[in-house]
């Protein structure tokens, strides 16, 4: 990949907030999918180095948990790889079990909510339960799960 990766996943730089939990990004506004398995595995490697940060910063505060923003507003559904997302879900989930706070998708185009029904089923129920997908134009959320107990 010939992209500065650092400028489109990183640490949010403000303090945590009172809840003491860290965020880091995803801007898909540069995003690059990654296309071979090599580009998977780097990418992959360098988001757990990313989540494994926020874990810290949370965890110098007293918290054990983290957030995650997805920013989609220029995102283009038609890049969205499959096999990298439930590749990355697999070893998120393995290397940090319920560290995830909430994970929340801002500004997602329409038409990825269709796609969202499908990298769903990567997820388990108690992780699909963490996710949002909001829209800051209207100010609420926009999908919500109907998830069977």
């Amino acid at each position: 990949m010939s992209y500065d990766i650092s400028k489109v996943i990183y640490v949010k730089q403000d303090p945590v907030g009172a809840d003491n939990i860290a965020t880091f990004v995803i801007d898909t506004n540069n995003w690059k999918q990654p296309q071979t398995d090599e580009e998977i595995v780097k990418i992959t490697t360098f988001i757990a180095s990313i989540a494994t940060q926020t874990l810290l910063k949370s965890q110098k505060q007293g918290a054990n948990k983290f957030d995650v923003n997805v920013l989609m507003e220029n995102f283009k559904v038609g890049n969205l790889n499959y096999k990298f997302v439930k590749y990355l879900a697999d070893i998120l989930k393995s290397l940090f079990p319920e560290k995830l706070r909430k994970a929340t998708i801002i500004d997602p185009p329409k038409i990825f909510i269709t796609s969202y029904e499908i990298v769903k089923t990567f997820l388990d129920k108690p992780t699909r339960k963490k996710v949002e997908l909001i829209s800051t134009k209207d100010n609420k959320p926009i999908y919500v799960d109907a998830l069977e107990d």
